[in-house]
This record gives C-alpha cells, structure tokens and sequence, in this order.
C-alpha cells in the first residue's frame, strides 16, 4: 500500500458524491443539498476543503472539512464527512488520513465532528482514534432554503 495526499480535484467529484450517499445512509440522513452544492461550495467559493487518499493514483478515501471559532479554543477543524473504502477499512487510513490534515492545518487547535448515533463504523472509529464525546446538545437551523 503506497498511500499518498493530495487535495480535490474535479476528477473526485463522483467518488465524493458517492461516498456522501453512503454516509448519509450509515448515519439516516435523508435530506442532504450537498450534490446540488459541490461545486459551488468545493470549487467555486471554496467554503470547505478536502484531502484525498489515493492508492496506485485511485481515490481511496477523502476528509471534507472546514473552520470552525470556539471561543474557548481558537481555530478549529470542523468535519464534515470522512471516508474510506470499504477494502481499505481498518488498515490505518482514517487515522493516516487525520495525521495528514494536522499537519496541513497546523495553526489549528482541535477538530471536532458530528456523528449521527446510527453511524456505528464512526462512532467507533472516532473512540478509537482518541475522540472524546461530549455532553453539548447540537441545534441547528436552516437558513436560506
């Protein structure tokens, strides 16, 4: 396995897309404007980031993330959707691909993420990888629909 980083390109937009659908599936998440947004806010606006795993020139995973101002903290790391092929699962890319992202983001103070309680494979990937929950209530209302 020659994994290697590198940072979106059109070419990934189907295997993001893709990978979003299964996510949000894991995580029973059924009303997602993400695909009529990816390109807008990828590679337009450039509101979020994204690092891309590959393998022999093959995406294999990606993490999708932005900024995040916590009074408490600083600068942060928001996640939006980390992935990882199923055949690819276990053999240490999620945590390969979360070394890179600090390393890359090294004026950050913490990353923090959402989990939907369905999604199990990240409830315990984020356990093991040293994630701690937290007892905060998330409230969210969308605006500009």
């Amino acid at each position: 396995m020659g994994i290697h980083f590198r940072e979106i390109e059109r070419k990934d937009k189907e295997f993001i897309l893709n990978a979003n659908k299964e996510i949000n599936l894991l995580s029973g998440l059924f009303d997602s404007t993400f695909e009529h947004n990816i390109d807008k806010d990828l590679f337009e606006d450039k509101i979020c980031k994204v690092i891309i795993a590959e393998d022999d020139c093959f995406a294999i995973g990606f993490v999708l993330y932005s900024y995040i101002y916590w009074a408490n903290c600083g600068k942060g790391i928001y996640l939006s959707q980390v992935y990882v092929k199923k055949e690819y699962r276990n053999k240490g890319v999620f945590k390969m691909l979360l070394t890179e992202l600090e390393l890359r983001e090294d004026s950050c103070k913490f990353i923090t993420d959402l989990v939907g309680n369905e999604n199990r494979v990240m409830l315990n990937s984020m356990k093991k990888l040293g994630f701690k929950s937290s007892d905060l209530i998330t409230f969210y209302k969308m605006i500009n629909q």
